[in-house]
């Protein structure tokens, strides 16, 4: 079957028997409402479904779905019963155009809490992938991790791990990775070491409608291009929504919109593992964009989020030395038009620089009244000590290569183009973080409204354009 087919049933297959969601914002006036626990069908079977094999999978037959695994063709639908099925291996699929579904993430449970092996819960290469009504729990590494694919749907499913917050559950929860046309729709993800769930080196990425709680990242967008994130809660992470590029990949991230998302609550203690960069992350963190370009973050709602709603962040705060951030011009993937990186030398550049970044019509209550003082890089301890005796502002930008006073608006700069004159509902500081240590406190230059001389609206080269998939 062409890719383009198997794209084509992929989305049919979700319209026809799983009611797809509105593709317009939800509203940030109110959280968006819990994913479906039931589907919108009595039951699934294989008289339903349209690709050209099907294999039904008896409840809790753990042993049966193995084999299924192991021995399909392209095209195939496995569906699995109600119930719960004790692997005690990964689920591993290596076919295009499957999909796997369950009756409801209520009722169909693949549980890997017994596997023997450091494997991920259900391991995907594949084109036109689709899992859907179903809970993966308990593996030992991923939850659901989705590798070079075309055409990835997860729909109505969680990913989970039982334990809270402890540093042995695996690091994603729903992870699919350099993988293009994604849609991620009405799903949970909870309790991930690392994030809960996480888009990284992929191009053309909805991610819509979700729910992110007791992850340490709740929902994260890593060296990706082309993403449009709304109409999710993140809630009691470590930090809400993220989107950063880190050194040494080869897709630099571009062209993200975060918007109509509700961020509140997100003071879980830091769990992950030591070294990783969300163990970095300070407890209370909303948003954070590093080493990101044109980004947009608009019309959500941040509340009670206890060190900061809102950080633009260059990546240098993490890795200082400059040959780090260098990619080979001919090795990239994607496009690099009109972003204007930084030349590391005549065949290589470098993606360190947060810039080109627009904040606006975000709602900010409650938030910033605790700063984290323990994190590694000691950002909350900085924050504090900057914005004393204020609350830390909504937004905060370390001001990293700009020229900077603490008082004088004329002595700051914008060189890269970071525009808050937008978000009229909170406050804004930079913070001169080259220069900011704990014996060292230079306070915040922190400018009325509309914030000169971030005081923009708009992106260099136009808004970031709404994704449309396939």
């Amino acid at each position: 079957m062409k890719l383009t087919q198997l794209t084509s049933l992929i989305f049919g297959l979700g319209a026809g028997l799983a009611a797809c969601g509105d593709n317009g914002d939800n509203s940030a006036d109110a959280p968006p409402p819990t994913p479906d626990a039931t589907p919108t069908f009595a039951t699934i079977d294989c008289t339903k479904v349209t690709t050209a094999h099907c294999q039904q999978i008896a409840s809790g037959d753990a042993a049966a779905l193995q084999l299924a695994a192991n021995s399909i063709s392209d095209d195939t639908t496995i569906i699995l019963d109600a119930g719960v099925y004790k692997m005690t291996n990964s689920l591993t699929l290596r076919n295009d155009g499957v999909h796997l579904i369950g009756q409801g993430l209520e009722q169909t449970t693949i549980d890997f809490g017994d596997a023997t092996a450091q494997g991920n819960g259900v391991d995907v290469i594949g084109d036109g992938f689709l899992v859907q009504d179903l809970t993966v729990r308990d593996s030992k590494k991923d939850g659901i991790r989705v590798e070079d694919s075309v055409g990835v749907v997860f729909r109505r499913i969680r990913a989970t791990w039982t334990t809270a917050g402890s540093t042995s559950n695996g690091a994603y929860g729903i992870y699919p990775v350099k993988s293009s046309n994604v849609l991620v729709e009405n799903s949970r993800a909870e309790n991930a070491s690392d994030a809960g769930l996480y888009v990284g080196q992929c191009q053309h990425v909805i991610v819509r409608n979700n729910v992110v709680t007791g992850n340490v990242a709740g929902l994260e967008i890593e060296n990706t291009q082309y993403a449009d994130v709304y109409g999710n809660t993140a809630e009691n992470n470590t930090g809400g929504i993220v989107v950063f590029d880190l050194p040494g990949n080869l897709v630099v991230g571009r062209d993200i919109r975060v918007h109509d998302n509700m961020i509140r609550n997100n003071n879980h203690v830091n769990f992950g593992t030591p070294g990783t960069t969300v163990a970095s992350i300070p407890v209370g963190t909303g948003t954070f964009a590093m080493a990101s370009r044109r980004v947009e973050i608009t019309n959500n709602t941040y509340l009670n989020n206890d060190t900061v709603d809102i950080a633009v962040i260059s990546g240098l705060a993490i890795e200082p030395t400059l040959a780090s951030w260098a990619i080979e011009t001919s090795k990239i993937i994607g496009n690099l038009d009109g972003l204007n990186l930084q030349p590391a030398d005549l065949t290589h550049v470098m993606n360190f620089r947060g810039e080109n970044i627009v904040i606006a019509g975000n709602t900010h209550t409650g938030s910033g009244t605790k700063p984290d003082f323990n994190d590694p890089l000691h950002l909350g301890l900085l924050l504090r000590a900057g914005s004393t005796p204020a609350p830390v502002d909504s937004v905060v930008y370390d001001a990293i290569e700009e020229d900077f006073d603490s008082t004088n608006p004329l002595l700051n700069s914008n060189k890269h183009h970071i525009c808050v004159a937008g978000n009229t509902g909170g406050t804004f500081g930079s913070l001169d973080l080259i220069e900011q240590s704990q014996t060292n406190q230079v306070p915040f230059f922190r400018p009325a409204a509309p914030f000169t001389p971030y005081d923009c609206t708009e992106l260099i080269g136009g808004p970031v354009a709404e994704v449309v998939l396939p």
